[in-house]
């Protein structure tokens, strides 16, 4: 339990220190709400992960100058209940159905954190998106850099991630343990 607690609160650590490249979206928030419910007990998957994005988002604003919660980012903050939700489905299934929820997860928060901007936000010509179909296909496009660097961010931290969480159980198993005769 320690070790997904202290991989969630360096991922915390990252975004608040790595602003350069979370200008390209590159960041580890999605890929610990999934593994936070992977990994994390029932009790503490889905709440943990979403403490740590709620602190790490206060303090961005804050020094930003904004107020400490923006409430359209509850959108954001569903989308990412929903990958811990998803990753809490797949905990106790086999390699294939983890993967495909790895696969499926920047693509989940693509589709719903763009929708809450067609909803809420502006176009890059600062106006509000039309409120049709078109105005939300314009919002997905524009949205697209973004998501190339969600799918470099988000697999490459579950990568780390459940590389190190396979290689510290591997390593404490009982069969790595020699008894001299």
């Amino acid at each position: 339990m320690i070790l997904p607690i202290l991989m969630v609160l360096g991922a915390g650590v990252f975004r608040l220190l790595a602003h350069e490249f979370q200008w390209w979206n590159i960041a580890p928030l999605a890929a610990m709400a999934l593994l936070g419910g992977m990994y994390f007990g029932r009790r503490y998957a889905l709440w943990v992960p979403l403490a740590v994005l709620l602190a790490t988002d206060s303090v961005l604003n804050w020094q930003m100058g904004y107020r400490l919660i923006y409430w359209p980012r509850v959108f954001d903050y569903a989308a990412f209940l929903l990958i811990g939700w998803l990753g809490l489905s797949v905990r106790d299934q086999k390699l294939g159905p983890k993967f495909a929820a790895a696969i499926a997860t920047p693509f989940v928060f693509f589709l719903i954190s763009n929708f809450a901007v067609w909803l809420f936000g502006l176009d890059p010509g600062n106006h509000q998106y039309p409120k049709t179909l078109a105005g939300l296909l314009d919002c997905y496009m524009l949205g697209l850099p973004f998501l190339r660097g969600s799918l470099l961010g988000d697999w490459s931290f579950m990568a780390i991630f459940a590389s190190t969480m396979y290689l510290v159980a591997r390593s404490a198993s009982p069969r790595w343990i020699r008894v001299s005769p």
